[in-house]
């Protein structure tokens, strides 16, 4: 029997880390000692919940989304936001969010909590591709027109 996976995050902000997905009692562990209190889990459901789900030291959100290109939807993105700002609003609350390998989908469900919290979008972009190197933008643009539909968002004038 091999090792259990280690936690694979990186801290955005002091409340907010951005990662792949701690499929192991040993990484939830490691989410515990970093002092997450939220796991949003951007992947698709699961035929069996995973550790950090039934972890009774975390708030666990499901929001699950495909990693096929197409938009994620204002659902999806609003179901992000939602989550994420009910963890900020809690005393020491310090959110985990991920997908499968922390590249495409929990990055964008980072940047749409930054923006929606009022980061420009340069900035929101730049600092999960500088805090994740193996984060992707695939999906910036698509929160970007999504959130604005929403009304999180201002369109920037260059």
């Amino acid at each position: 029997m091999g090792a259990e996976l280690r936690l694979d995050a990186h801290p955005v902000t002091t409340w907010h880390l951005l990662g792949a997905a701690p499929d192991s009692t040993r990484a939830v562990g490691e989410l515990l000692d970093q002092g997450v209190t939220h796991v949003l889990d951007c992947r698709t459901p699961r035929p069996m919940p995973p550790p950090a789900a039934i972890c009774s030291g975390l708030v666990w959100c499901s929001a699950p989304t495909e990693d096929d290109g197409a938009s994620r939807g204002t659902d999806w993105y609003s179901a992000c936001v939602t989550f994420a700002e009910r963890a900020a609003r809690e005393d020491n609350a310090r959110l985990y969010v991920h997908c499968a390998a922390g590249v495409n989908r929990s990055p964008a469900a980072g940047y749409a909590i930054l923006r929606s919290r009022g980061w420009t979008a340069s900035a929101a972009r730049a600092r999960i591709l500088a805090c994740r190197a193996q984060a992707r933008p695939r999906y910036f643009a698509d929160a970007e027109q999504c959130l604005a539909e929403l009304g999180l968002v201002e369109e920037e004038r260059a």
